[in-house]
């Protein structure tokens, strides 16, 4: 009777636990990097969601055993989400529950959904599986799709889906954020002074639409007057300059000087030294480096930067392909091309877990000491050379033979985020132009970077491909989401940032040590189980024969 009684007693405590857990949600995240908490960031976000946000995922089906873990990940994080809030509403899409067909695959490119395809050997055999590693975030009208992956060029298997792994949170509430913003905060693009065309930059606007609205800025306007456009552009949170070449009037100096003091922030994309990059990839394919003369030298100056009028050779660089032959018998060869410098950006919120970009053409900065904080955001690798107008640059140096000790200068700076309280380019200076909200100190935020090409994307057939893609070698560098971080930044979007910060700590099998004492370890988990039991059984009927004894 009172075994039974226990036995009941046991039995009703699990049943009643089991309830509470279903009722009650208590979770305490003991790891060290805290891979099981969602941020206060991330929390207050869901908060904001009223009505039901659909997310569509579609790795969904064959999953490769690789990507079981990252799918596992996702789930966890998607259950924490419907935890903290019911609207949260998550489907799962096969999309080749119809068979695998080519056309599947080729109506979900058309859809903006780029394929992963995952090799694998198994026994000697290799194994092609084609997963879509994106989510679509639906929310009120508005909708968006996210890729859910994060590669770096040279990573390996593991590299990405570690990285991915720990950028999933980041992933799905960039998601959640742009269905869900209401206000957006507004940004001008500059398309005066010769600024990048706009299929130029077109990956790029269409990537932060989501986020911001964007306009399109004229200094130029003849039918406003200096004052009128300054008051225009204070309505803008940013102004973004990419890729200037026409010379800034002291009117139009004076403007950026006050809209800056007075709380606008700045991104300048801007080269050092001109070079003519039609007639390097015509017929002669040559060029010659000359001055670039924008009128900016004291303005920048002012805020302790200086552009040097330079070109950084890297040892470091991507590769620029090169024709060789004629007709039917011309190939496309890959040559290093030391003027393309592959850049890791510094681990700064801006740069963290962002893989390397591309710049092309890019000159020193050389920062200069003021009262000014300055945060360098990207700089060269250590065994540069620079060059200097007036200097010819040709296509047949990429198919001579780097000599390494040629590269001997240490790395230099190419991007620097200034920040803190200064005074006025114009101060104690006839003013350019009469106006009544003139200021002559302020907290000033701008980013200098000198390569006006850094968010420019190359052409297809006359559209314009993914920013960082480029079209001669297939590789993909991380210019936009650098970029975008920046952005970010500057409009104060740092919430966003904040979950990019997350550390895992993972361990991984030496699979070279495993494959080799694999049988060792099949005999092992087949007879150790049996041997445990043989044993517990009979050192069970010992202690139950002693008892009898007793």
């Amino acid at each position: 009777m009172k075994l039974n009684s226990k036995l009941f007693l046991t039995v009703s405590l699990i049943v009643i636990l089991m309830s509470l857990s279903n009722i009650f949600f208590i979770q305490i995240d003991i790891t060290n990097d805290k891979r099981y908490s969602l941020s206060k960031s991330s929390l207050t976000k869901l908060k904001k969601i009223d009505e039901p946000l659909i997310i569509d995922i579609f790795l969904e089906g064959d999953i490769p055993e690789t990507y079981i873990p990252f799918r596992n990940e996702l789930d966890a994080i998607l259950n924490r989400l419907k935890y903290y809030n019911s609207n949260i509403i998550v489907k799962y899409n096969d999309p080749f529950q119809y068979g695998k067909s080519a056309s599947i695959i080729e109506q979900m490119k058309k859809f903006g959904f780029t394929p992963e395809i995952v090799v694998q050997n198994k026994n000697g055999n290799r194994m092609e599986n084609i997963i879509f590693p994106w989510a679509i975030f639906s929310y009120k009208t508005k909708s968006q799709k996210v890729e859910l992956l994060q590669k770096q060029l040279g990573d390996n298997q593991n590299m990405k889906i570690i990285r991915s792994m720990q950028l999933l949170e980041n992933k799905i509430m960039d998601g959640i954020f742009r269905v869900s913003i209401n206000e957006k905060k507004n940004i001008a693009v500059l398309s005066s002074n010769g600024t990048s065309k706009n299929i130029k930059i077109a990956d790029l606007l269409k990537n932060i639409k989501s986020y911001y609205n964007l306009s399109a800025f004229n200094f130029k306007f003849s039918k406003a007057s200096s004052i009128q456009i300054l008051d225009s552009l204070k309505k803008f949170d940013l102004l973004i300059i990419s890729n200037a070449s026409e010379k800034f009037t002291q009117n139009e100096k004076y403007i950026l000087d006050q809209y800056n003091l007075n709380g606008g922030k700045l991104l300048w994309m801007i080269n050092g030294v001109a070079i003519d990059r039609d007639s390097l990839f015509n017929k002669s394919g040559k060029s010659y480096l000359l001055p670039q003369d924008l009128n900016l030298e004291d303005y920048f100056f002012n805020y302790g930067i200086k552009i040097k009028k330079t070109l950084i050779q890297d040892i470091y660089c991507a590769p620029i392909v090169v024709a060789s032959g004629n007709n039917d018998k011309t190939q496309f060869i890959p040559y290093p091309w030391v003027y393309y410098p592959i850049i890791k950006p510094e681990e700064t919120i801006i740069g963290k877990d962002t893989a390397p970009i591309i710049c092309r053409f890019a000159s020193p900065i050389e920062a200069i000491d003021n009262r000014l904080s300055k945060s360098l955001l990207l700089k060269s690798s250590n065994f540069i050379k620079t060059s200097a107008f007036p200097e010819e640059i040709s296509l047949e140096q990429a198919t001579k033979k780097i000599t390494p000790s040629a590269f001997k200068q240490k790395s230099k700076a190419i991007g620097y985020l200034v920040q803190g309280e200064y005074n006025s380019l114009f101060k104690n200076r006839i003013k350019p132009f009469k106006t009544d909200s003139n200021i002559e100190k302020g907290n000033i935020e701008l980013v200098v970077i000198s390569d006006g090409n850094l968010a420019e994307n190359q052409i297809d057939k006359g559209s314009p491909l993914p920013l960082g893609y480029d079209k001669w070698t297939n590789n993909f560098y991380a210019n936009r989401s650098w970029i975008i971080n920046v952005i970010h930044t500057l409009a104060g979007n740092t919430d966003y940032l904040v979950t990019k910060g997350k550390k895992w700590n993972f361990a991984f099998f030496d699979t070279q040590k495993t494959k080799k004492n694999s049988q060792v370890w099949k005999w092992t988990l087949i007879f150790l189980p049996i041997l445990i039991g043989i044993i517990t059984l009979w050192v069970g009927s010992k202690l139950r024969s002693k008892h009898l004894r007793l």
